[in-house]
Parts: structure tokens; sequence; C-alpha cells
């Protein structure tokens, strides 16, 4: 003799409901599944439709966590698919769950890295390199994040970008020597992800001028301090311990020599 459905009794969570075969309880399901397979009181069931009815209830319960995941900012599909693994170890329902999401454009890489792509060019601070390897840590397709580059990141975005991130970290630098200024400006460029051309470009176009006297007194600022720890140095050694420090430092080698004139002109 077949079972049957024998009683479905609403539950306290709104659109679920559970299920009695034979007067006894047998499986909770939500009211998307029971609309999909007709379920009704009365109805015959056999151990397959049951077990269909089961999984149909997984997925859609999977869903609801997906809906409720994407609705406060938008995802990659390997974050949907990390965040339903920590729900569920069934991996043939978690693809059911992402094809229905893909199949809907719920979830659609190329709109993420587009996206990503546009906020990060408004922000003006990144590089195109810099936003190509973020979105490849997402576990986006490189073709997507390249197709997103070649859309909304124009050259001229770009020559902006890194304009405004010179000037930023020039003046940030400026308690360093002139041109360890212009090398320290350079190199977090680079490191932000603007093509080594474009920097190069942007720097020499900018043509960032300093007060020579405002360096002159850096120099003395500095060097005095240098001067004083190698005062354990006797005559030329301390010179040139002096001079090589300040060198290092990015001081112009004729205001290091006036500097030290200075000092012997002192003592």
């Amino acid at each position: 003799m077949a079972s049957k459905i024998t009683m479905i009794e609403a539950q306290k969570r709104k659109g679920r409901f559970n299920v009695y075969v034979d007067g006894v309880y047998a499986f909770p399901i939500s009211e998307n599944v029971m609309i999909k397979y007709r379920i009704f009181k009365g109805m015959e069931i056999d151990d397959e439709l049951k077990e269909e009815l089961v999984n149909a209830d997984d997925i859609s319960k999977l869903y609801s966590k997906a809906i409720n995941f994407l609705s406060h900012q938008l995802r990659t599909e390997n974050e949907v698919v990390k965040k339903l693994q920590t729900y569920s170890e069934n991996e043939q329902h978690i693809a059911a769950v992402m094809q229905k999401l893909v199949e809907l454009k719920l979830v659609n890489d190329q709109s993420y890295a587009d996206s990503y792509v546009r906020t990060e060019v408004k922000k003006q601070d990144k590089g195109p390199s810099n936003v190509f390897y973020k979105l490849k840590e997402k576990q986006i397709n490189e073709n997507l994040i390249e197709n997103a580059l070649n859309n909304f990141y124009s050259h001229e975005e770009m020559i902006e970008n890194c304009q405004i991130q010179a000037d930023k970290i020039f003046k940030k630098h400026k308690r360093d020597a002139y041109k360890n200024r212009l090398d320290k400006t350079k190199l977090a460029l680079m490191k932000k992800g603007y093509p080594t051309d474009v920097v190069l470009s942007v720097m020499e176009d900018m043509d960032f001028q300093v007060d020579e006297e405002d360096q002159m007194d850096l120099l003395r600022q500095q060097g005095d301090k240098i001067w004083h720890r190698n005062r354990k140095y006797d005559g030329m050694q301390r010179v040139m311990k002096t001079k090589q420090a300040l060198y290092r430092k990015g001081f112009d080698m004729d205001d290091i020599n006036s500097f030290i004139d200075d000092k012997n002109m002192d003592e």
C-alpha cells in the first residue's frame, strides 16, 4: 500500500511547512518546492519522490541563503560558492544554486569586475596592474578583468590618477632630500600598479621643484646629526663617512661639500 501525505503543517517561519506521511512527521519543505511539485494532503508519495523533495528543499534553502548574501553587495561567483560551502557539503546542490543564480544574472563576474574597476578609477589610487591583481585574487577570469580594464580604465584616467598620486606622495616625503623624494615617489607609484613608462612620463611632465634654501636647511639638520654621530672618527674618516651618509640620503654633492667646509671652519 502506497504512503500518503496526511498533513501539511505551517511552521512559525514564513514560507516553511512540515509534511506528515501516514500520520508521522516526514520532512520539512518550502512553499516554493511545495508549489513546484504540487504537494497536497492526500497525495501518494514513494521513497523516490520523498528523496527528490528533500533535495529540492535543501537547494531551495541554499538559494535563499545565497539571495540574502547577495542582498548586501555585489559578489563574485567564488565568494558565493565559499559562502554556500559554510552551509552545505553537497557540491551538487551548490552547483544547482550557482547555475540558477548565473542564469538569472544575480551573480556575474563580468559585472563585478566592471563595477570594481569603475570604483577604483573614481578613488584615483590604484593603477591598472594593482586593480588586475586584486580581481585575480577574487578568482575572476583574466579575460573578464582585461575586458573591464579596457572598457573602464582609459589611458587618460590612468595618467590623471598617476599625477594625483605623484603629487600626494612627493608632498608626503617633504623631510627627504629632493633626489630621494623623486625616487620614493617613482617607487610608490609603481607599487600602486602604474606602468613604468607612465610613471617616468608623469614625473617628467610634473617637473617637481623644491626651494634650494629649504633643501640646504634640511641637509644641515640631518648633517649635524650624522656629523655628531661620527664624532668617534678622526679627521678624514669622519668627513668621508658623513659625506657617504648624506649622499645616500639623496643630497647634492656640491651642497654636501659646502656643509662639510662649514663644519671644518667651525672646528
